[in-house]
């Protein structure tokens, strides 16, 4: 397939791309790279994009794609991804999943979809996942996180490489790849939930987006450049919170409210965040309040045991069905709950 001849936005849109990528790449053991491609705009201008790049990347290019199984429109989005990827002359699988409404639906088809992908990467020998996240789904993420209470981390949002991730479009707006996508005269289908305002993405997306534009039209880029320092200081606070997480550990699942309460709270409420996720919490659902309580109890409980105060009962917090952390004054126990033995 020969696709558009460059425009400008193209060119200028390579050099990120390529980057991202080649960062990817350099710590795979090989250059093949799956394009995760639902048939919107984003993720088609990405497989438009790293088309043009495998060349002078000496990268192989592979296309996978995911049905939720969730809307009957969703099966027409898998015959444009393979007759796409069929045109350019790329492999390409397509995975059904068996999905059901529900509550947690949009974390359940977050994990099944990147499980999903994982599996097609692995089949078709891919070392690298290339997701199509833009600059604006960035500013989407780090609203979202920070309406949780989000940490530091939350506000990091979605790095640009993550182990065997890649999100190559994180310095394009929404707009640019809409742009891209019909320079490159590639074919897209908008998915009509992302029109619905049920959805609190969405609605970010309908009507806090607008006034973030009107009052700086260049807020995705101020966005980007706030989620880059606070990961820079996010990965400096991990060093010390790894290293008390090992330190303050007693035994598989036990930690010392000892050890936990002489570190600052910042570090410590860190640890406690990654105790909760070695014990299988998902952080996305986590509420930061919850956190906070866990960590207050733990400083109430170090107190406690230094004062020989024999008083302050246990604490616990059944973080799923499945999950407790049990904060008393012998430490933090990430264990399952009770309600898992039934």
């Amino acid at each position: 397939m020969v696709m558009a001849r460059h425009h400008a936005s193209v060119a200028r849109a390579l050099g990120p791309v390529r980057a991202c990528l080649e960062a990817a790449m350099a710590a795979q053991p090989n250059r093949r790279v799956l394009v995760a491609c639902s048939g919107g705009a984003d993720s088609v201008a990405l497989l438009g994009l790293a088309y043009r790049l495998r060349r002078g990347l000496g990268m192989d290019l592979v296309v996978g794609h995911v049905d939720h199984g969730l809307r009957e429109a969703a099966a027409k989005e898998a015959a444009l991804v393979r007759r796409l990827a069929a045109t350019l002359g790329l492999p390409s699988e397509v995975s059904r999943l068996d999905l059901r409404p529900g509550a947690g639906l949009s974390a359940r088809a977050r994990a099944a979809r990147r499980a999903a992908l994982l599996a097609q990467a692995d089949r078709l020998g891919a070392s690298v996942v290339a997701l199509g996240h833009t600059a604006t789904d960035q500013v989407e993420t780090m609203l979202l996180h920070l309406t949780r209470g989000a940490a530091l981390d939350g506000i990091a949002a979605m790095p640009p490489v993550d182990g065997p991730w890649c999100r190559p479009l994180l310095d394009l707006t929404r707009a640019q790849t809409r742009e891209l996508v019909r320079r490159l005269e590639l074919p897209f289908v908008d998915d009509p939930t992302n029109d619905d305002a049920r959805h609190a993405r969405v609605a970010l997306r309908q009507q806090v987006l607008p006034i973030l534009a009107r009052i700086n039209p260049q807020f995705e880029r101020a966005f980007g450049s706030a989620s880059r320092r606070a990961a820079e200081a996010d990965q400096a606070l991990a060093q010390c919170s790894q290293q008390l997480l090992v330190e303050a550990r007693c035994n598989p699942g036990h930690w010392s409210v000892a050890g936990l309460s002489r570190a600052p709270r910042a570090v410590r409420m860190r640890v406690l965040r990654d105790i909760c996720r070695l014990a299988g919490a998902d952080l996305e659902c986590l509420p930061a309040r919850v956190v906070e309580s866990i960590d207050a109890a733990v400083v109430t409980q170090a107190s406690a045991r230094q004062r020989q105060d024999h008083s302050v009962g246990p604490k616990h917090w059944d973080l799923t069905p499945r999950i407790q952390i049990r904060v008393d004054k012998h430490g933090v126990f990430a264990t399952a709950s009770p309600a898992a033995n039934h």
